[in-house]
């Protein structure tokens, strides 16, 4: 009994001391951990992705969109050269396009998109008519060298750029020791296609028509099949198998009866059996734009380079403003889809835009 209160004060003691010591925070009155905020960088950096991907799946204009405004020095100098090279491609006007380009490779010499920027660049420079200096931009695709795509669409665009300045048998070798880098591969056909275009130009029309079988053979309805048998019917008949080449311009107007080739068998007098001519509205009909220049020598020079092609009725119209455009239309056709036939052909084959105009 005398223990007990010694006990309970040990005890109140025990609870005195321990209210006394410093008890640990609890959670609630912890210091928040700092919130940081997004880095500025990896914004840029996803839209610059967005870019990407909506280029990838087309949309070119969302890509542009994307890019509005992104600021390329908070992104390291790996993103800014992709940066760089997106927003050149996706421009809307030529001559901003090509600044850009410039702009590209004057700041990534050895960029991982220098050879991609070359090539559109110097599909610009050939849709200008300025075959020279799309060649020689195009020396960087060589030979025997070229592994990739990229690498062999390169070539088939060197030799198109001599053909175009009047080099048809430079074109015509160039292509011939390119071919082990372009067999079996997607620009097989635009290769011997070209071939075809540089013997016929260089007056060796034996070696065009061997050309061209490889392609009717390969490609039966790939995109120059049209092309391709018609260019057989030329070749035929400059080697004095006038028969031969109309049977095979007949084959045109029957196997691809909507084709710009079609037309231009029409307009040779070759009809499918059964078929009834459709003439042109008087006063009427279409034609397609290809091209527009401030300066009248480039306007000449495209227009020179549709007129070697095989492109009929070409001209050069001044128009009205001060100072002047000089407009370079093709075809005259009778409904908008005959126009676009051409149009479509000088893109595939050519990079060329085309708008499709009332004549």
């Amino acid at each position: 009994m005398t223990r007990r209160p010694i006990a309970i004060f040990l005890a109140a003691l025990a609870a005195a001391s321990a209210l006394g010591a410093k008890a640990p925070p609890s959670d609630r009155f912890k210091r928040p951990a700092p919130v940081r905020a997004t880095p500025r960088v990896s914004l840029e950096e996803r839209r610059l992705a967005q870019a990407q991907l909506a280029l990838s799946q087309g949309r070119v204009v969302d890509a542009r969109a994307a890019l509005k405004g992104l600021d390329m020095t908070h992104l390291s100098r790996a993103k800014a050269e992709e940066a760089a090279y997106v927003s050149a491609i996706v421009q809307e006007g030529a001559a901003d396009q090509d600044r850009l380009l410039e702009e590209y490779l004057k700041s990534y010499p050895h960029g991982a998109n220098r050879r991609a920027a070359t090539l559109d660049l110097a599909k610009s420079r050939y849709a200008q008519g300025d075959y020279r200096e799309a060649e020689n931009l195009l020396s960087i695709f060589s030979p025997g060298v070229e592994r990739n795509r990229l690498g062999r669409e390169g070539l088939v665009w060197r030799a198109l750029s001599q053909l175009g300045h009047g080099d048809a048998a430079g074109a015509l070798q160039f292509l011939n020791s390119a071919k082990q880098d372009l067999d079996g591969n997607p620009e097989e056909e635009a290769c011997y296609f070209a071939i075809a275009q540089a013997a016929l130009r260089a007056n060796k029309p034996q070696e065009a028509v061997e050309a061209l079988k490889v392609i009717l053979a390969k490609h039966p309805r790939g995109e120059y099949a049209p092309q391709a048998l018609y260019a057989m019917g030329i070749s035929l008949e400059s080697m004095g198998r006038a028969a031969d080449a109309t049977a095979v311009f007949r084959q045109v107007a029957q196997r691809f009866p909507d084709s710009y080739e079609a037309t231009r068998a029409r307009d040779r007098g070759i009809r499918p059996e059964g078929a009834k001519a459709s003439g042109m509205p008087i006063g009427g009909g279409f034609a397609i734009q290809v091209g527009a220049f401030t300066r009248r020598d480039l306007a000449d020079a495209l227009a020179k380079d549709l007129r070697i092609a095989g492109v009929s009725d070409v001209s050069v119209q001044e128009g009205r403003e001060s100072p002047p455009i000089y407009r370079v239309r093709a075809g005259a056709f009778a409904s908008r889809d005959e126009a676009r036939a051409l149009g479509e052909r000088l893109r595939r084959e050519r990079g060329f835009s085309y708008n499709v105009v009332p004549r």
